[in-house]
């Protein structure tokens, strides 16, 4: 076996794994979406307005959303456009602030994400059924902290 083998193909490799994981959840997530006619950014989306009106009191803005899901406003406006015409989600103007467009779950939206959420959750208990994800979880959160503390860093000297 040739030892200079692509890095990629490496299946020791950290980063490698973690791309692989991370397409093998999102290509799941997008099979089990399919039965409820929406994507995994629509999801996001969709959840991100449940939670934020069940939650907080606080109007739902569509800049609050891309703030919140890193999603980029144009792309958040598109996405919320495709919710308003299958009825999953109202936008209307802010009544404080004219420029803003407030965004609500409508009840369907409401039945669909909780529905989807299950079916998430279940694909996401089969799946790490035999994992321990106590120290999956530990170990994920020192890395993410590793990396906010370098983008932090990067900030910090101007080379973001």
């Amino acid at each position: 076996m040739n030892e200079n083998h692509n890095q990629s193909e490496n299946f020791d490799d950290i980063e490698y794994l973690i791309w692989k994981i991370f397409k093998y959840l999102q290509r799941g997530k997008h099979k089990l979406l399919e039965e409820f006619g929406i994507t995994t950014s629509q999801l996001e989306l969709l959840g991100a307005i449940y939670h934020i009106s069940k939650h907080h009191n606080i109007e739902v803005t569509q800049i609050l959303l891309s703030q919140k899901t890193g999603i980029d406003p144009m792309t958040t406006s598109t996405i919320l456009r495709t919710l308003q015409k299958k009825g999953l989600i109202n936008r209307h103007e802010s009544k404080t602030d004219t420029r803003a467009r407030i965004v609500e779950v409508t009840d369907a939206g409401e039945i669909l994400f909780e529905k989807a959420a299950i079916k998430i959750k279940e694909g996401q208990t089969l799946l790490l059924k035999k994992i321990d994800c106590k120290a999956l979880k530990n170990q994920l959160q020192i890395l993410l902290k590793a990396m906010d503390q370098i983008k932090q860093n990067s900030k910090q000297l101007n080379i973001n």
